[in-house]
């Protein structure tokens, strides 16, 4: 069968679709990269962390089926698993599967009776034990590859609907992330990129993120581990001791969700850190490890957030040593606690006053952080060619263009030197070995 998969959010949902999508192909299957009439099922790996996240899910749906009106619908991810009921009538052949059912797509697929019309839903109990995933890698890869590593999460943030989603924090096998990152190194991959809800949670065999790390350290095709987006307080300091030493592959680079700057928000949050503990750790890390690049979350119009409040936050760009924050508008999530905040939600309008006074700061940071690396010569890992050039990212996550089209750089580690700040990006010119 022809198959498309189309997903939405976050890195740990790319991980989980790259995973079906190897899957589908050992097993014979036609994985198409864009939706056309030859399409005999339609995949969509959902998100439902925000309300713009989930109506750009329902909008992706309400395309497919306008335009290919006899494919067969596969809804999975977060969406299938917070409101089934709400799309189940939106095709005569769709079949919804919510998260514990998200590695096991292809046994539904080849389930299905694509000569009939069909609509159901299909939930079970999400799983509190370890896992594992399978790997059928049978061609090269040459992208970044993301592992997932951790699934779920016990922190239940006030704003946050994750871990009614997807479950409390459980961890991969050990033995079974290692072999994956093996064969997908062994294959081309030279960037690994550790995943999960909350990877600084990992723990499985004795082993926690620190062994992980060790682990694929000593895979010789490795060239670079990279650590997505995790809790400040769930990170070891072997962690950081690994990231430190010039010699160890985990690149010198942290994603920190601090989410506010106001201690008062932080703690309606239920965030388990004051911002002078959050402020301490990262000026820690800035002075342990050279050259590290540091970035953050924040979330803008906490029910109850007041102008004193987003004065802290601003500090927080400004003050704290980061490099960009990603800001996010506060999304009302149902059956969570700050849903029941409902006297003290804030107007839109000042919402997107707010976060476009912060998107700027943000930018201005990075702006500047780039401009202090003009001249410098630092490794950049390409990814596929563009229409002015090469992109890539330097260990420190700065994003790097080369205009050069003579020569593939695609998938390759180069030392390149910074030569011109665009404030989202720098152009680089390759220095000869």
């Amino acid at each position: 069968m022809r198959i498309h998969i189309h997903t939405h959010g976050c890195r740990l949902n790319a991980a989980e679709s790259r995973t079906l999508i190897e899957t589908l192909e050992a097993a014979g299957h036609d994985v198409a990269h864009a939706m056309d009439p030859s399409v005999d099922i339609a995949v969509v790996n959902s998100c439902a962390v925000t309300d713009q996240a989930e109506s750009k899910c329902k909008q992706t749906i309400r395309q497919i089926v306008r335009t290919q009106p006899n494919v067969a619908l596969i809804i999975t991810g977060c969406l299938a698993e917070k409101n089934p009921q709400a799309i189940l009538n939106c095709h005569h052949r769709i079949l919804i599967l919510g998260n514990s059912e998200k590695h096991r797509v292809i046994n539904h697929i080849h389930a299905l009776d694509l000569r009939k019309n069909f609509s159901k839903i299909i939930q079970n109990p999400l799983e509190n034990s370890s896992f594992e995933i399978p790997c059928f890698l049978h061609h090269p890869y040459r992208e970044r590859y993301n592992l997932k590593i951790q699934e779920g999460c016990n922190f239940f943030c006030s704003y946050c609907i994750i871990p009614q989603l997807r479950g409390r924090a459980r961890s991969r096998d050990f033995k079974n992330l290692v072999e994956d990152a093996t064969v997908h190194a062994q294959k081309g991959a030279k960037e690994i990129v550790l995943t999960g809800i909350n990877i600084g949670a990992y723990e499985n065999d004795s082993k926690n993120l620190a062994d992980v790390i060790t682990a694929l350290n000593e895979i010789p095709e490795i060239q670079r581990i990279r650590l997505s987006s995790i809790e400040l307080q769930t990170i070891p300091d072997t962690v950081l001791e690994q990231m430190a030493d010039n010699n160890n592959k985990l690149v010198k680079y942290l994603h920190l969700p601090i989410q506010s700057g106001s201690d008062r928000i932080l703690r309606l949050m239920r965030r388990r850190y004051t911002i002078a503990e959050a402020q301490n750790y990262l000026e820690q890390v800035a002075k342990q490890i050279f050259g590290i690049g540091l970035g953050t979350d924040l979330i803008v119009g906490f029910p109850g957030e007041t102008e004193k409040d987003f004065t802290c936050s601003v500090d927080l760009i400004q003050n704290f040593p980061l490099q960009y924050a990603h800001v996010f508008s506060f999304s009302r999530r149902e059956k969570t606690i700050a849903n029941l905040m409902k006297d003290q939600f804030i107007d839109s309008k000042e919402i997107e006053r707010r976060s476009k006074i912060l998107r700027a700061l943000s930018k201005k940071k990075h702006g500047q952080f780039l401009e202090q690396q003009l001249g410098k010569i630092e490794a950049v890992l390409f990814e596929n060619e563009e229409k002015f050039g090469f992109p890539g990212l330097t260990e420190n996550y700065i994003r790097v263009l080369v205009n050069n089209h003579s020569t593939d750089l695609s998938n390759q580690i180069k030392k390149v030197r910074l030569i011109k700040n665009y404030t989202t990006h720098m152009l680089g010119e390759i220095v000869a070995d």
